[in-house]
């Protein structure tokens, strides 16, 4: 029997936008756009099944952010962060067992100092700060094709999408 994935899911979690991407470039605008209107203290969670697109969006929002940081997966050290502009801090928890609270791991930290970028917000528990971003990632039928479901929960993220070129 297949494991299918479940993404993240909140009760406080709003749909915003939809943005049909159908091909790395389309990924990369997307993006891009989000790291030119990305701030301290923004929160992003990105859901989506492995292949998805998921450290690909993060290496476009860091570069739009201003940053010439190299954005690799940080599934083995967890965590990396990237200067510029807008500090940056992406965490990837693909490889954390589920259920464990965001102190446990020391990224609280970060929530105010940074914008911070999260794969795999399934694997944590549901500590997390209520006003965050969540961009949900989906395979389609079409070859290469991708749909971002962008979520917000809070009346932060929502100015966020909103404000979104």
């Amino acid at each position: 029997m297949e494991n299918k994935f479940e993404h993240f899911v909140t009760n406080k979690e709003t749909l915003e936008e939809t943005v049909i991407s159908n091909s790395l470039k389309d990924t990369i605008e997307l993006g891009l756009s989000i790291g030119k209107n990305i701030s301290k203290e923004n929160i992003i969670l990105l859901s989506g099944d492995l292949g998805s697109g998921k450290t690909e969006l993060v290496r476009s929002i860091v570069k739009g952010s201003g940053s010439d940081g190299f954005v690799r997966s940080p599934t083995f050290v967890l965590i990396n962060n990237y200067d510029g502009p807008v500090k940056i801090t992406h965490c990837d928890f693909y490889r954390m067992q589920e259920g464990l609270e965001e102190e446990e791991i020391g990224i609280e930290e970060y929530f105010d100092e940074t914008a911070t970028l999260i794969e795999w917000p399934e694997r944590i528990a549901k500590g997390l700060p209520s006003d965050c971003v969540i961009i949900k990632i989906y395979f389609t039928k079409t070859e290469n094709q991708r749909k971002f479901l962008l979520y917000s929960s809070g009346k932060k993220s929502k100015k966020f999408i909103k404000g979104l070129e």
